[in-house]
């Protein structure tokens, strides 16, 4: 049994999550494999809450009498109990156990937040200074590489991903996630940057995982959002910052949901109420940035400039002398 902290949750899993945080308390999640499957296309039964499908079908979930299963189709199933506190994974025979980890670390805990009505980004997020930056967008749109990048330059990852904030405060905090950083391509461009080469491997769905230096301090406070807007076009271009007002933002972070599909309505008014509250909080940028490989070295200090972290890099320097 793996034991660890994930997102704010204390789990005990027996699938492999690669995740260093240490729980400090009471579990909150056990995660237990089950018997193993035969696939299926066929959705499981019960009310429908969450479907996408596409050139396929990826995933399902539903609610039943005995709780919720959350389905990705020639994979796995996962069975999660009402109380929200057990999860049971029924592999498809030949499944990679590999990627069911990566499933449980992502779309299934990011499923379970939400049943438990916690807000969730699509986000990656750092420490600078005793604050957070995160960066929002879908998948492909630069938010690991974007963390990557402010990690060679002094950063520490707070997570990659999935961001689980706490709403009760101004501004949100950052609950703890992910450390590793998962990148579709270029990772070894990316590694290069830091004066220690991180620890690296390839996961379940045929990503480089980077292990670079963590946050340790949890819940801090989320100073600003960054929407990366990847321009492949002009390198020595200088990077374009827009501040977007509460509105746009909502707009903007509406497009951007960590779980993809939702037919729930109440789940979907719970995502816009939670979002909604982000952006009366927490400013938020789009940044159309220079995007490489190779990567303008100066990419990282401009994002910090534009949303006022800048001088958070200045003291901790200071500081450390």
């Amino acid at each position: 049994m793996n034991t660890t902290k994930l997102y704010g949750l204390n789990l005990d899993s027996e699938i492999a999550l690669h995740q260093t945080r240490p729980a400090d308390g009471p579990t909150d999640v056990t995660i237990r494999v089950g018997a193993p499957m035969g696939t299926t296309e066929a959705a499981p039964p019960g009310r429908m809450l969450l479907h996408l499908d596409g050139d396929k079908q990826y995933y399902s979930a539903t609610e039943t009498d005995s709780g919720y299963l959350l389905r990705f189709y020639r994979t796995c199933d996962f069975v999660i109990d009402p109380g929200l506190t057990t999860v049971t994974a029924h592999l498809v025979h030949g499944a990679d156990p590999e990627r069911v980890g990566v499933l449980a670390a992502g779309t299934m805990l990011s499923f379970l937040l939400a049943l438990r009505r916690r807000p969730v980004l699509h986000a990656s997020a750092v420490q600078v200074g005793e604050a957070a930056l995160a960066f929002v967008g879908r998948s492909g749109m630069g938010k690991s590489t974007m963390a990557t990048l402010m990690a060679a330059d002094g950063a520490r990852l707070i997570t990659d991903d999935v961001l689980h904030l706490d709403l009760d405060t101004v501004p949100p905090r950052c609950h703890l996630g992910a450390t590793e950083l998962r990148l579709r391509k270029a990772a070894g461009d990316l590694a290069a940057r830091f004066a220690v080469a991180p620890g690296r491997r390839l996961t379940g769905d045929d990503r480089d995982a980077l292990a670079i230096r963590s946050a340790d301090t949890d819940l801090l406070p989320l100073h600003a959002i960054v929407i990366p807007a990847p321009d492949h076009s002009e390198q020595d271009r200088e990077p374009e910052f827009l501040r977007l007002s509460p509105r746009d933002a909502l707009l903007h972070l509406l497009m951007f949901p960590r779980i993809v599909g939702w037919q729930d309505p109440a789940a979907v008014d719970l995502q816009f109420q939670h979002l909604s509250d982000v952006v009366e909080k927490v400013p938020v940028y789009v940044a159309r940035l220079p995007w490489g490989p190779p990567f303008p070295p100066a990419i990282a200090a401009q994002v910090l400039t534009a949303v006022g972290l800048d001088q958070a890099v200045t003291a901790d320097s200071t500081a450390s002398r």
